[in-house]
């Protein structure tokens, strides 16, 4: 579809792919569509890392109730339409479109200058209220008191962790990224956050007081506690719900799924759930590229850990999933991530790496990664990352185990290919995403 193609060019291209963290914008922008955010309630998340993941499990099972829900979430892994759902469904290639034109448009005969990120939220609040939906699950893009989406009106707000990333931006210490991701907290709108150390938890909590908002923390209001064969117990304000099963893998998911279950506590009166919608929610979520596993002979895992915290949730993952066994790893990074830490953790785990690329201007030069390795661990360099994952596929015995991580931008590049040998081998399993 050339319009499509046409558009998506356009819309990548707003301003040079700048990040400005400004909200004047985006407020001119939405009142030309008079205040499409203001129409329904939403969940609003921001945090370092487990957004996305939080996201969709929040909306998974409030979809599984019955409500109408929204879903806005970036970046997407493979197609430009993942950002934005209602229900199941990911906005049409049309209606990106029609919107695209009529938010050029009208901003152009005000003189509004919207970044890419900016374009795609008035996009997608736009979008969501067209569509009549009861509420929606809005996912922070940076920071939080100066992002894009921080014009939508919260029934609830949530904070998951809080880590250094994108210091150019929020600041160099975890304090002033506190304070960023603090700012979505609205007066008189309650906060639920996750696990954070005590002296962001106490940031967070005068905030809200400030604020005139109540402040729930996992830890102390609600918590969690694993079980064998990965099922988990939810103890919150009033919920004891007993082993519940979480599609998605690893510890750090158990976390997030109770800062969902604390934050629906909070919001029960408006929002109400059943068990069973919980419990149906959480067993059958799916959030691509999160510990996925997309092949099993060999296993190959795709995550896209891109920070430090993240990748020290994946390493300690990745080591009950081996055991002992070390992996082969193909990585990636952005060129402003602190790719020597995360590749520093992960050269505990891995047995031979293969450094690559992703084809933006912002990765990282595999060759200036691989010096940085220094002949520490077996490597090579392979600049395409198709070419990469079949290196790896062409020298690996059914038994081991590939891990695809760094950036999500790399999961984007490799699980295409993945998908599509994993639906040529076995048609019919589940939790390959058939629209690949």
């Amino acid at each position: 579809m050339a319009a499509y193609s046409e558009t998506l060019n356009y819309i990548f291209n707003l301003r040079g792919g700048e990040i400005d963290l400004r909200l004047h914008r985006v407020e001119q922008a939405l009142s030309l569509f008079g205040h499409p955010e203001r129409c329904y309630p939403a969940f609003h998340i921001a945090g370092t890392n487990g957004k996305g993941s939080t996201a969709a499990m929040l909306h998974r099972i409030l979809s599984t109730q019955g409500y109408r829900v929204a879903l806005y979430t970036s970046p997407h892994v493979v197609s430009f339409t993942e950002r934005i759902r209602v229900g199941e469904e990911e906005i049409p290639q049309q209606k990106v479109v029609e919107l695209a034109k009529l938010i050029k448009d009208r901003s152009a005969r005000e003189g509004i200058s919207l970044t890419f990120f900016e374009f795609v939220t008035v996009m997608a609040l736009v979008y969501f209220a067209q569509c009549k939906v009861d509420v929606a699950v809005v996912e922070v893009g940076l920071g939080g008191r100066l992002d894009a989406t921080n014009l939508v009106v919260p029934r609830v707000s949530m904070i998951t962790t809080i880590s250094k990333d994108h210091e150019a931006y929020l600041g160099s210490d975890l304090l002033s990224i506190a304070r960023e991701k603090g700012g979505i907290i609205k007066k008189g709108v309650p906060v639920v956050c996750g696990s954070l150390s005590p002296e962001v938890g106490e940031l967070l909590r005068e905030i809200a007081e400030t604020n005139g908002s109540a402040s729930y923390f996992l830890g102390r209001d609600f918590s969690f506690a694993l079980k064998k064969s990965g099922l988990f117990d939810y103890a919150g304000l009033k919920w004891n719900l007993r082993d519940l099963s979480l599609a998605l893998r690893g510890r750090y998911q158990r976390s997030n799924a109770t800062l969902v279950l604390g934050a629906l506590e909070v919001v029960r009166e408006d929002f109400p759930v059943s068990e069973s919608a919980v419990r149906e929610g959480l067993a059958t979520v799916f959030w691509p590229g999160r510990f996925e596993v997309v092949l099993h002979q060999p296993k190959v895992i795709l995550d896209g850990a891109h920070n430090g915290e993240g990748v020290r949730a994946l390493v300690s993952e990745i080591r009950d999933f081996s055991g002992m066994k070390k992996v082969k790893l193909l990585f990636a990074a952005m060129e402003d991530k602190d790719w020597s830490s995360m590749l520093g953790e992960l050269s505990a785990v891995a047995s031979e790496v293969v450094v690559t690329r992703v084809p933006m201007e912002r990765s990282a030069d595999p060759w200036k990664i691989a010096k940085v390795l220094g002949g520490k661990i077996p490597l090579d360099v392979i600049e395409d990352p198709v070419r990469g994952i079949r290196f790896l596929l062409d020298r690996v015995d059914l038994d081991d185990v590939i891990l695809v991580t760094g950036s999500l931008y790399l999961i984007g590049e490799a699980r295409p290919f993945l998908s599509a040998i994993a639906l040529r081998e076995s048609p019919g399993r589940q939790g390959v995403d058939s629209r690949l």
